[in-house]
């Protein structure tokens, strides 16, 4: 269905769209790879303003599982005025200790500090990508390992369309008894596509292919994949040696999916919990039986230890010489082959 991986991120014209090619390795990127060896408990916070000063005792750590399973993912979802735990302990003197929300991209303040009380935070009501700020006496620290994205709800779709982005309808608009829709939507937006989702993909990677052009568009994503890809990825070696990797498919809106060669109609790329990757495991250039014997290894191996991210496995190889893998996390094994 579609060539192997390409350093040159070719485009296929059977109704599939590759996304850019990720090289997945210790060795590609050097911020990347000391993110991957170490988790980044030391790297979470960075001084801001009055922290610099001199007697800051305050100290920001993430809290065990902050990144997931695989320590990679960068992202948290959240719906607006959500009140959830924060993944950090914050450490310093027997002062209060405030929190407050600031725009992903200048750092600008979006609300008023808070108090914190233990990690319980609210997010904003506003959708949009966030970075916590922890105050405490003389130290501010920015948080700034995890993005918090606000989410648009469902409700807010209205019809087949969302802010002039064309969605279409999910199975259970016409009937309540099919799964439902996504909680809400990641906007995205031209400037957003490079940011970090986890430590070798961007939110761009899983944005729908479906060449409209309008912006914002908007992305149903569950982390949940992204944690369970970058665990995949671990147990074919990434932290010892490169690995190419081809994102064919992350998010489909339901309109997009109508169109797509052989997609089932209740595909779970439509809720955000599946991505299509070309892995070349031996890096050979080419993605062949062998890349998906290895590639199903690894998934039964981060299956059989993450139980909670349990999903389809499905094998898209061509005469064994080129292709593809599904990959999700639906919450039943199902195994099969394209």
């Amino acid at each position: 269905m579609s060539g192997p991986p390409s350093p040159h991120g070719s485009r296929p014209n059977d109704g599939w769209s590759l996304g850019r090619v990720v090289v997945v390795g210790t060795i590609a990127v050097a911020v990347a790879a000391v993110l991957v060896a170490h988790p980044p408990t030391d790297l979470l916070a960075s001084p801001y303003g009055r922290s610099a000063r001199e007697g800051t005792a305050t100290s920001v750590t993430a809290l065990r599982g902050a990144f997931g399973a695989s320590e990679d993912v960068r992202l948290q979802l959240r719906m607006p005025g959500e009140l959830f735990d924060f993944p950090i302990e914050v450490r310093g003197p027997e002062t209060p200790v405030e929190y407050q929300w600031l725009s992903a991209e200048d750092s600008s303040a979006i609300v008023p500090p808070r108090i914190l009380t233990g990690t319980t935070v609210t997010a904003p009501v506003r959708p949009g990508f966030y970075r916590l700020a922890v105050e405490q006496g003389e130290g501010r620290h920015i948080v700034d390992s995890v993005v918090v994205a606000v989410l648009v709800p469902f409700s807010v779709k209205l019809g087949s369309s969302l802010n002039g982005y064309r969605i279409g309808r999910y199975r259970w608009e016409h009937s309540p008894d099919e799964v439902a829709p996504p909680k809400g939507f990641i906007e995205v937006r031209s400037a957003d596509t490079e940011l970090p989702v986890s430590t070798h993909f961007v939110l761009g990677d899983f944005l729908t292919h479906d060449g409209q052009e309008t912006w914002p568009r908007y992305l149903a994503l569950d982390v949940r994949i992204v944690d369970k890809v970058e665990l995949v990825l671990h147990y074919l070696g990434s932290r010892q040696r490169v690995i190419p990797v081809d994102m064919h498919s992350g998010f489909r809106t339901p309109l997009h999916n109508l169109h797509v060669p052989r997609a089932a109609s209740d595909s779970r790329h439509q809720y955000g919990d599946a991505a299509d990757l070309a892995i070349d495991a031996d890096g050979d250039g080419r993605f062949t039986e062998l890349d998906e014997l290895a590639v199903s290894h690894a998934v039964e191996m981060v299956e059989r230890d993450h139980p909670e991210l349990v999903g389809g496995l499905g094998l898209y190889g061509n005469n064994g010489t080129s292709g593809y893998v599904h990959i999700d996390v639906r919450g039943q094994r199902k195994r099969w082959r394209g």
